[in-house]
């Protein structure tokens, strides 16, 4: 369902109060200044719609400008990502001593819980995508890297992005909630890979490389029983790309795949030297620790610590 508000209907500054329980509904809690003179004839809509966990929403409007301050930020306890396409006019969003400046196609992230500010200096026409927090650190984990930053729309992946997102506004009203969801997930994965491209380079955005592979060592060891990780997977979890991740740990002279594999030996090392599990077989250790095929383990942890899984048992156990 796709929900109208619009100033129109209503007559002075009624226009504006009504304006500011409608953008504080719709998005996050905000303060909020309007030039003067517009004040009584302030004009603004807003069409909004759900695409899964996904908010969407269409701002067209006078010139204004929203901010949330520390104050707000505690007493509304809002917990929010927002990304703002620039569609007609300049818009400046403001944050952690950056300055993105939108022109139109161009977007970017910022965060609700961090002070922040969005200057709308003209008449301007707004795309606004809301992601929940855990969603977007879900597919997002590094792009706090990234918040405001301009992401342009005229090249790269954001090329895709904002074209696309800017459809959805126009076209999905009429789909079932489970297509809406679908089409939100593809939205969010484009806009992961975009934001990819703000932080594959590590430097450009100050974030060390040494920090993605922190970041990927705890993933994998956090997903290690998963029998599906792989690079690919690990990549998409962290917002860079499968290259990317590559690079990273060919700088330590491994691979991906070789770190995942030499880390689910040494977790059933551990496992296979428990008293405590002594009555699990091997089997049921290799499954535990990822593995899809016991014959694949016993080879493998063969070769990393010179006996077969049980032998390796069999001689701590005395």
């Amino acid at each position: 369902m796709t929900l109208d508000f619009s100033t129109a209907p209503l007559e002075g500054r009624a226009r504006l109060d009504y304006w500011r329980e409608v953008v504080c509904t719709t998005f996050v809690q905000y303060e909020m200044d309007v030039p003067q003179p517009t004040s009584a004839g302030f004009r603004g809509r807003v069409t909004a719609q759900t695409l899964g966990d996904l908010g969407v929403a269409r701002v067209v409007s006078d010139p204004h400008t929203v901010f949330r301050s520390p104050t707000l930020i505690r007493r509304s306890g809002e917990d929010d990502l927002l990304v703002n396409l620039a569609v007609q006019g300049c818009v400046t969003v403001s944050q952690q001593e950056r300055d993105a400046v939108l022109r139109p196609g161009d977007f970017t992230v910022y965060d609700s819980a961090r002070p922040c500010r969005i200057v709308c200096a003209d008449p301007f026409e707004l795309l606004v995508l809301k992601v929940p927090r855990p969603l977007f650190d879900a597919h997002c984990p590094l792009a706090r890297d990234a918040m405001a930053t301009t992401v342009p729309g005229d090249h790269g992946v954001g090329a895709l992005f904002a074209p696309f997102f800017h459809s959805l506004t126009g076209h999905s009203a009429g789909l079932s909630p489970d297509a809406r969801a679908r089409i939100g997930a593809t939205l969010l994965e484009l806009l992961a890979t975009a934001l990819s491209e703000r932080t594959d380079s590590g430097a450009r955005l100050g974030v060390p490389r040494a920090a993605h592979m922190d970041r990927a060592r705890r993933y994998i060891i956090d997903h290690i029983a998963d029998p599906d990780l792989s690079p690919a997977m690990v990549a998409r979890a962290l917002g860079i790309s499968v290259r990317y991740l590559h690079a990273i740990f060919r700088a330590e002279d491994t691979s991906p795949s070789r770190w995942i594999l030499q880390q689910r030996i040494d977790r059933a090392a551990g496992l296979l030297a428990d008293p405590g599990r002594a009555g699990r077989s091997v089997t049921d250790i290799a499954y535990a620790v990822g593995f899809k095929d016991a014959s694949h383990f016993t080879r493998a942890f063969k070769d990393r610590h010179g006996f077969s899984p049980r032998e390796y048992r069999r001689r701590l156990a005395g």
